[in-house]
């Protein structure tokens, strides 16, 4: 009978054990988001050839000049990084409608480079072509500005997974 006991006081750490080790590395997965740990790797650059078409979302066409950003993704968190800086937390008050314009201009002339064959985020690129024209062009609409701010914010918390922040617009159709 001591036997016994002695096996089911020795399975039963084993068996609580493997269930934490289930957890940790089912909750590690879930978090991933796609379970190998890399985060998203949906933004890449063009050197990505061989890579499967589910991985790479978009891309910066070959031979192109995508003033020095190694990926879509960097790209997406730069600017939203700028509209940050130039608009966030009160400064979408006091508008520098030059430094808009340049902002606007770099904008379109990266994403004349970034191609994807997904329809959303095609759709969330041309939005955002249109409002950086509409800037570039002299409108001093501060709507626009912040349509443009909450693009680059919702696609760098779904590209990059930001997570500075608790907001989440939903202004973009690509949702990852």
């Amino acid at each position: 009978m001591e036997k016994k006991n002695k096996w089911k006081l020795m399975i039963l750490p084993a068996s609580l054990f493997l269930l934490a080790f289930g957890l940790y590395a089912g909750y590690s997965m879930w978090e991933s988001g796609n379970g190998n740990g890399n985060g998203n790797p949906i933004m890449n650059s063009s050197n990505t050839s061989n890579q499967g078409k589910g991985q790479t979302v978009a891309v910066f066409q070959d031979g192109t000049d995508n003033t020095g950003y190694s990926s879509v993704g960097v790209f997406i968190s730069d600017f939203h990084k700028k509209y940050n800086d130039t608009l966030g937390w009160g400064r979408i008050d006091k508008v520098d409608w030059e430094e808009q314009r340049k902002i606007a201009g770099e904008i379109i002339s990266v994403m004349s480079t970034v191609e994807t064959e997904n329809a959303s985020l095609q759709s969330d690129f041309e939005s955002i072509s249109n409002f950086s024209k509409t800037i570039k062009d002299g409108s001093k609409d501060k709507k626009i500005l912040l349509q443009l701010h909450r693009f680059f914010h919702d696609l760098d918390i779904v590209v990059n997974e930001y997570n500075k922040t608790n907001d989440y617009f939903n202004v973009t159709k690509y949702k990852g």
